[in-house]
């Protein structure tokens, strides 16, 4: 059962393979879901969706609304 702050935040969390290439909106790779979400707090950007790639290094895809430019 996910915690009630996880079904309210309306991040979309999933795992698996990560396609930089078709990805066109703004995105990181980071440790951990709580750095993607200090990363987006630090830059101003909303974060919506979480990828576990489970990749060795980094293996979390933090992508954010927007762009920290606009």
């Amino acid at each position: 059962k996910k915690a009630f702050s996880e079904m309210e935040d309306k991040i979309k969390r999933s795992k698996g393979e990560f396609d930089p290439v078709k990805e066109s909106r703004y995105w990181l790779p980071a440790a951990s879901e709580e750095r993607c979400k200090k990363i987006g707090k630090k830059m101003g950007l909303r974060l919506v969706e979480v990828i576990d790639t489970q990749a060795s290094v980094l293996p979390i895809i933090c992508i954010f609304e927007g762009h920290p430019d606009e």
